[in-house]
C-alpha cells in the first residue's frame, strides 16, 4: 500500500478510536484503545510511531475527560518489544536481543542503582515501579524501533505527522489564549489556579507551557527537515507558526536552549542558506505570530475583560526574561525555588554519597505523587503545595545526584557522553542526521538544568525514537533522509 494512503487511513482510524473512547465507559474505553494500539503494532510495527505521535501530545486532555484512555500508548510500546523479540527468536538471532550500545547499558544500570537505593531508603515498591515506568517506557520504544528498518518515505511521513499534530496544538493554543482559558478546555483546567506571572503563557492540550514548548522544539526541527529535504517553501508556514507559538509559551529554558543549541548547529553545519532560513523563521514567527496574537489578546482583554484580567498577562517576552535576574526572583529561587533545591540536594547527597537516596525520594514524579520518606528529615514536607503534594526539582541533574549518588551520576554521564560519541561516528554515514542529533542532544542537556526533561513522556518519546533511527541508519539498515538506501526492510 502507498505510504501516504496508509498514513491517512491510520490517522483517521486513530482519531476515530480516541474520540469514541472519550464517550465510552472506562472499561470499554480501555478495551477499545488498548486492542486497537496492540493490533496495529503487532501487524504493522512501524505504524506505532505515528500512533504515539497522535496520542501522547493529547494524552493529558484525553485522560482528563476519560481515564480509560490512559494505557493505550504503553501497551503499544510493550507489544512492539514483544514483536521484535518474537521475530528475533523466529530468526534464531538471539544475540540481537542483548546487543546493546554502551549508553544503553549505562542507562539501564543507572535505573537499577536508583531502584536499589530506593529500596534501602524505604520507598514503597509501587512508587519505585511508578518512577521506573517514567524512565524506561520510552527506552523500550527505542529498543523496538532500533530493530526495525525504515524507508525514506516512512520517515518523511513521521515528520509530517509531527507537524500536523503541532498545527492542532497551535490552533487550540490560540483559542485557549484569546478566550482567556475559557474555550475548548476541560472544566477542571478552567478552575486550575494559575499565578498572574504565568497567565500569559499558552498551556495547550498538554496542560503545561513547558511541555508545549518542548513539543514546539520537536515540531520546529521536523518542519526544518521537511523544508530542507523537500525544497518546498510551503513548509515555512508551519515553521513560522511553531516558532511564534514557542515564544507564546514564554518558556525561558526552552527558548534559551534552542538558541544555544541552534548557534552550535549552525556553526557545525556552516551553511549560509540554512542560516538564512533560520533568520526568516525567527523574525516571521516573532512578528507575524507572537506579536499578532499577543496584541490581539491584549485588545480582547481591554475591551471585554474585567479589571483582574487586565492586570494579568500584560508583561512582554523581554519582561519575562529580565525578571529572571531581578532581586525578587532570586530571593524566591533561593528560598523555595531551583537554587534552594540544589542547595538542599547537595546536603542530602553528602549524607548518601555512594548510591544516593533512590528513586521516589527527591523531586521526581514518584515523589510528587507518593511523597518521600526523607522529606521530614530535611524539612521538605509541604514546602509548598504543588498539584496537591510536594514538588518537582525542576532540575534533572540535582535529582540524579541526590537519588543515585556518585555511582548513578557517573552512569548517567556515560549514557550522555557515549551517545554524543555515537553521533560523531555517524557523521561519515549521514552528516545531516548526525548534526540534527547533536542539536537535540545539546538542547536536552541544557533544558535538563531547568526541567525534569527525562520524565516528560512526550519529549523522550521523540528523543529515543530519533536516536534509534540514527542507529539503524548508522548500521545500514535504514535510508537516510537524503534518500540513500542502505538496507532493506526486515519487519513491515
Amino acid at each position: 500500500m502507498d505510504d501516504n494512503k496508509q498514513l491517512i487511513q491510520i490517522t483517521i482510524a486513530t482519531v476515530a478510536v480516541l474520540l469514541v473512547g472519550l464517550f465510552l465507559p472506562k472499561s470499554l474505553a480501555i478495551a477499545l484503545s488498548v486492542i486497537y494500539f496492540a493490533a496495529v503494532t503487532w501487524y504493522k510495527p512501524k505504524l506505532l510511531i505515528p500512533l504515539l505521535i497522535l496520542y501522547f501530545p493529547f494524552r493529558p486532555f484525553l485522560v482528563e475527560i476519560s481515564d480509560g484512555l490512559t494505557y493505550a500508548g504503553d501497551v503499544g510500546i510493550l507489544v512492539l518489544v514483544i514483536r521484535v523479540l518474537t521475530d528475533a527468536i523466529k530468526q534464531k538471532d538471539y544475540r540481537s536481543i542483548i546487543r546493546l550500545e554502551w549508553y544503553e547499558w549505562a542507562y539501564l544500570l543507572f535505573c537499577l542503582v536508583g531502584a536499589i537505593a530506593a529500596l534501602t531508603t524505604g520507598v514503597s515498591l509501587v512508587a519505585i515501579v511508578f518512577q521506573l515506568r517514567k524512565f524506561l517506557t520510552m527506552y523500550l520504544l527505542y529498543y523496538g524501533v532500533k530493530r526495525l528498518s525504515w524507508r525514506r518515505g516512512e520517515m518523511l511521513n513521521v515528520l509530517k505527522v509531527i507537524t500536523g499534530v503541532a498545527m492542532v496544538l497551535i490552533a487550540h493554543g490560540f483559542v485557549e489564549k484569546l478566550s482567556q482559558r475559557q474555550w475548548l478546555i476541560p472544566q477542571a483546567w478552567k478552575e486550575m489556579f494559575i499565578s498572574p506571572a504565568n497567565f500569559e503563557r499558552i498551556y495547550g492540550l498538554l496542560s503545561n507551557p513547558n511541555s508545549m514548548s518542548l513539543y514546539m522544539f520537536i515540531a520546529i526541527a521536523a518542519s526544518f527537515a521537511l523544508l530542507r529535504v523537500t525544497k518546498n517553501k510551503a513548509w515555512y508556514i508551519p515553521l513560522i507558526l511553531e516558532v511564534g507559538t514557542l515564544l507564546l509559551t514564554y518558556s525561558r529554558g526552552s527558548i534559551i536552549g534552542i538558541v544555544i543549541a541552534g548557534v552550535i548547529y549552525l556553526i557545525l553545519a556552516r551553511d549560509k542558506h540554512l542560516t538564512k532560513q533560520v533568520v526568516i523563521a525567527a523574525v516571521a514567527g516573532f512578528v507575524l505570530v507572537f506579536s499578532s496574537v499577543h496584541y490581539m489578546d491584549r485588545f480582547i482583554v481591554s475591551m471585554w475583560g474585567d479589571a483582574g484580567q487586565q492586570g494579568q498577562g500584560s508583561n512582554s517576552l523581554g519582561d519575562r526574561f529580565s525578571s529572571s535576574f531581578d532581586q525578587e526572583q532570586f530571593e524566591r529561587s533561593l528560598n523555595t525555588g531551583r537554587i534552594f533545591f540544589v542547595k538542599v540536594g547537595l546536603d542530602i547527597w553528602s549524607d548518601y554519597p555512594v548510591i544516593g537516596t533512590g528513586f521516589g525520594t527527591f523531586g521526581d514524579s514518584a515523589a510528587l505523587v507518593y511523597s518521600s520518606p526523607i522529606y521530614d528529615d530535611y524539612g521538605l514536607n509541604d514546602i509548598y503545595d504543588y498539584m496537591g503534594t510536594d514538588f518537582y526539582s525542576d532540575n534533572q541533574y540535582i535529582q540524579i545526584i541526590v537519588q543515585t549518588g556518585t555511582i548513578g551520576t557517573i552512569l548517567f554521564a556515560i549514557f550522555m557522553l557515549n551517545m554524543a560519541y555515537r553521533m560523531a561516528k555517524t557523521r561519515p554515514v549521514d552528516r545531516t542526521l548526525a548534526h540534527v542529533m547533536l542539536y537535540v542532544w545539546i538542547f536536552t542537556g541544557l533544558v535538563g538544568a531547568v526541567y525534569n526533561v527525562w520524565e516528560n513522556q512526550v519529549f523522550p518519546m521523540f528523543f529515543f525514537a530519533l536516536l534509534a533511527w540514527m542507529e539503524t541508519v548508522r548500521r545500514g539498515r535504514s535510508d537516510s533522509l537524503s534518500g540513500t538506501t542502505n538496507g532493506k526492510e526486515q519487519t513491515s
